[in-house]
């Protein structure tokens, strides 16, 4: 390359990493990079990609950054540089935090110690994706108003010490997520609104103690217990499973008074 050509392209890479520092929003996906897969193989550029992400996360200070999503991720992508993104990621005054691996790759575990001890009180959205999430203490994420987990390997038990002290959570979204076999909504949860559970096919009962939920939407292949407990504000129920019409015949007229709008829909097992 000429010597001028070779200046130009250096003052452009230095006045763009200059600016990326100053990025509050932070997004990683194969959209945003630009990358065409098929080329990325053929050539095989896809490790040097990987490699050059990784400089940018090194060289951002993390200082100011509010919103990040991570989906750069798949099968030529090693643990060791997610976990760094992470961790250069979460710091005081993030409040999104979204993790999508990509199809098709071994469940990343998540370092959910990265959330204790007080880094992740700014987060208000969590959104994980084909992660394994197994914190065994409270995480007391009190700002958090919105959590979506999908096809995540967590426990009741797990999600428990997720939810402790989320006294701010506004909605919380459950899909695919089949080690979870009870599932608890607990009263401290008092500003939750809209809870929503899909195909999490292990599950068998769901407790719900949050007094001011208000919409409530399930979707899988046959109806679970359900305890509604004290939460006699609900007045959205929308139910997509095998025996939905039968429960709502039965049940449903004396255990929530202040229902306004009940949607069932009958889905049919296949054997």
């Amino acid at each position: 390359m000429p010597m001028q050509d070779a200046a130009r392209a250096a003052c452009v890479s230095r006045t763009f990493m200059h600016s990326w520092r100053r990025h509050t929003s932070l997004t990683f996906s194969k959209k945003t990079l630009g990358i065409d897969e098929d080329v990325c193989e053929k050539d095989g550029k896809a490790r040097d990609l990987t490699y050059k992400v990784d400089r940018i996360w090194i060289e951002h200070p993390g200082i100011g950054v509010k919103e990040v999503r991570i989906e750069f991720y798949d099968n030529k992508t090693r643990v060791c540089f997610l976990d760094r993104w992470l961790q250069i990621a979460v710091t005081p005054g993030i409040e999104e935090l979204i993790v999508i691996p990509s199809v098709g790759h071994k469940r990343y575990n998540f370092p959910w110690s990265l959330l204790s001890e007080g880094s992740g009180n700014s987060i208000r959205c969590l959104f994980l994706s084909r992660c394994v999430f197994c914190p065994t203490v409270g995480l007391g994420l009190r700002s958090l108003t919105q959590i979506t987990l999908c096809c995540v390997h967590i426990t009741g038990n797990e999600l428990a010490c997720l939810l402790d002290n989320s006294f701010a959570l506004q909605q919380l979204g459950l899909s695919h997520c089949s080690k979870i076999i009870r599932l608890k909504i607990p009263s401290l949860l008092q500003r939750l609104i809209t809870l929503e559970v899909s195909a999490c096919k292990r599950l068998q009962t769901i407790e719900i103690e949050a007094q001011c939920l208000s919409k409530f939407w399930f979707s899988g292949e046959r109806l679970v217990q359900l305890s509604f407990g004290e939460a006699l504000q609900l007045k959205t129920l929308d139910m997509h499973c095998h025996g939905a019409v039968c429960e709502a015949r039965a049940n449903l007229p004396s255990t929530l008074p202040n229902l306004e709008t009940l949607s069932t829909v009958a889905m049919h097992l296949h054997f």
